[in-house]
């Protein structure tokens, strides 16, 4: 398991088998009958169709976003690891390290997105798929591209490869896991980076999808040589079809090869799907509403329509949101999501259009915003006191910097109530050695808690907030350290705690407490030794019963006859009982044999000795809680020195020293 923080990255997962049906033959030899073979058929089942939404951990760029993307390759992360590999995309059984699946991205105008589709319609036709009655849906999604757009966009066969691998992480780092069981996490990162579109300055839409290429690896392009750079140009620009009113005139579409506008439009395609198409594109119409024609259908021209960014932000940004309100908001996100890339081309491509079964998409913009290249390209980069550029001949090309012989510059400064003023500024290099605020040489220097405490007022008026921008720079510096911030931590958790503590004690105890400056208490190992002894005590209770509850016990060792011990420890002559016993019974001589009290019944404990047991016994369990708070170090027991301990009186001598002296005592008679 990785640390967090890091991950380890696998080209990928193989699983044993591939998904599909199989047969388990069960035969037994070796006895003296026949065995009828035993079959069974399983299923090894995996996602064709669609995309189960528990598989899908996370995605990039977020669906229904606008932001600068152009820098980062879309990839969408799933949950299983072995999932970009459990179908062999060239039709076989044995498992392929070529993944089935691959993430295209696609511009608005370039692709088709159908709506709900049998799945035996979902892939281009004539295609022979692996086992055709394995489907995990009846109806599906497939994205719609001519053989122009494949050879422009989509990955090669041996790209594939390159563009799925798994990432072991650790599962307790939210960053990277994602909310993930096991901490394996399979990626397929698209081939195309969704840039702006800087000739015509516009945003540009585009759709990520998931697709399926089983059966069509032949399809996808070939390798070519690498580019050192590129600009964003559309593969091939359908968005016209939007524009056209198919319910208008009937000639346009039948006929074709009428000129509208500048566009020429060719006859639709006649075949088994023509009239879904055709209701198709009367539905893409009716929303288009009359809008003008615009640019030839291969992208060649200027579109006359409004621009990208206008049509994402008045129209698919609330349209989206609006959806996501509506009881039914899963699907309708998702459709109000391919507006845009519902263009019936099918019906008027002169080309070939394949058709890839489509598992997950999702949409979004990519716009002028500052990406980590433009920022770094737009930072500035002068040193303290270079002179900003300014008009030529103008009263703000004649100053110069401000700069006397102790090393200040003159810098704005502006306060915080807002009022601008100049200060002085150094920084650690002088000409010359500088003199110390202390005239003692061993003195130390006033310890600073604040920058505000550094600041300085010179006898011209200004500041000097040399030293206080020191200490500022230096104070982020050291946070910047984690280490730092660990003992930051531990001391407000473990120190600043305990001195509080000790300060309320401090008031209320008639006594002095022992002096701790050279121990560390931890409050956390005396919380912990005190809940110990508690749950101890109430096992059954808080813990749950641990032993049985016809226990025998463990057989105790007594040294010596019982008699005598039990005798000597209730403070009686066991030989003058036995005498007793002898003449009245044992019974009896118990009940007449007196034990000895250190207080009568009714009377009163004496000052002298009260006060003194109580206040050791305050002053023990306090060194009993000190003791376990701050373990004993070398040299130390309970809290307190070998020498401080061997000085100290500790209970008994204080017992001894106040007790009253016995007037049968000869040594203490006159």
């Amino acid at each position: 398991m990785p640390r967090t923080g890091h991950f380890i990255l696998h080209s990928n997962v193989m699983p044993k088998i591939t998904a599909g049906r199989y047969e388990l033959r069960t035969e037994q030899t070796g006895l003296p009958f026949e065995v009828e073979p035993e079959s069974t058929h399983i299923q090894v089942a995996a996602p064709r169709y669609t995309m189960p939404v528990d598989q899908i951990l996370s995605s990039f760029p977020p669906a229904n976003a606008e932001g600068a993307f152009g820098d980062r390759l879309p990839q969408i992360v799933l949950k299983r690891r072995t999932l970009p590999w459990e179908r062999n995309p060239a039709g076989a059984i044995a498992p392929s390290p070529t993944p089935w699946l691959a993430l295209v991205v696609v511009a608005e105008g370039e692709a088709t997105l159908s709506t709900a589709t049998p799945v035996r319609e979902c892939v281009t036709p004539g295609t022979a798929l692996l086992d055709p009655g394995d489907k995990d849906v009846e109806q599906g999604l497939y994205l719609g591209v001519t053989e122009t757009v494949v050879k422009k966009v989509f990955p090669c066969k041996e790209d594939l490869e390159l563009l799925a691998h798994v990432r072991e992480v650790d599962v307790n780092d939210t960053e990277l896991a994602n909310g993930d069981d096991d901490g394996w996490l399979a990626v397929v990162l698209a081939n195309r980076l969704p840039v702006f579109d800087k000739a015509a300055g516009k945003p540009v839409r585009y759709m990520a999808c998931l697709v399926n290429l089983e059966g069509q690896l032949e399809a996808l392009p070939k390798p070519q040589p690498p580019k050192a750079s590129f600009e964003f140009a559309l593969a091939q620009d359908w968005s016209v079809l939007a524009t056209v009113n198919a319910l208008g005139s009937a000639d346009a579409q039948v006929m074709g090869n009428v000129a509208i506008g500048n566009v020429v439009l060719p006859s639709p395609a006649l075949g088994p799907g023509a009239p879904r198409a055709q209701a198709a594109l009367a539905a893409a119409n009716a929303n288009a509403k009359g809008a003008r024609l615009g640019a030839a259908l291969d992208g060649g021209t200027t579109m006359q329509q409004p621009t990208v960014s206008k049509q994402w932000s008045a129209s698919a940004t609330q349209k989206v949101a609006a959806a996501a309100l509506d009881p039914d908001a899963k699907r309708m996100v998702r459709d109000t999501m391919a507006l845009g890339f519902r263009l019936p081309i099918e019906l008027y491509a002169q080309e070939k259009v394949l058709r890839f079964p489509l598992l997950a998409h999702w949409s979004f913009t990519t716009n002028e915003g500052a990406t980590f290249e433009t920022l770094m390209q737009d930072l500035d980069v002068g040193l303290l006191g270079s002179v900003p550029e300014v008009a030529p001949n103008s009263p703000a090309s004649q100053a110069q910097p401000e700069v006397v012989q102790t090393g200040h510059i003159g810098l704005a400064h502006r306060t915080r109530r807002g009022d601008p003023l100049r200060a002085w500024y150094r920084g650690p290099c002088v000409p010359f050695p500088t003199p110390r605020d202390s005239n003692a040489k061993d003195e130390p220097l006033a310890l600073a808690h604040s920058a505000d405490q550094l600041r300085r007022v010179i006898p011209d008026g200004r500041e000097d907030l040399a030293l206080a921008a020191a200490f500022e720079i230096g104070r982020l510096l050291a946070l910047s350290q984690l280490s730092v911030v660990s003992a930051l931590l531990r001391f407000r958790a473990e120190q600043f705690g305990a001195g509080r503590v000790r300060e309320i004690l401090a008031e209320l105890m008639p006594f002095a407490l022992p002096d701790l400056r050279d121990e560390r208490v931890d409050l956390g190992r005396f919380v912990a030794m005190q809940v110990l002894p508690v749950l101890a005590k109430n096992t059954d209770r808080m813990i749950g019963p641990q032993r049985p509850v016809a226990d025998p016990g463990r057989p105790l060792r007594v040294d010596g006859d019982l008699d005598k011990l039990v005798a000597a420890g209730l403070g009686f002559d066991l030989a003058a009982l036995k005498k007793r016993a002898d003449a009245v019974g044992l019974l009896s001589a118990l009940q007449t044999t007196g034990v000895p009290l250190a207080v009568q019944p009714g009377q009163a404990p004496s000052e002298k000795l009260v006060i003194p047991a109580l206040r050791a016994a305050l002053q023990g369990e306090l060194q009993r809680t000190l003791a376990v708070a701050a373990p004993p170090t070398k040299g130390v027991i309970g809290g307190v020195r070998r020498a401080q301990a061997a000085r100290m009186p500790d209970a008994l001598d204080d017992l001894i020293a106040n007790a009253p002296a016995d007037e049968d005592d000869e040594e203490a008679q006159p």
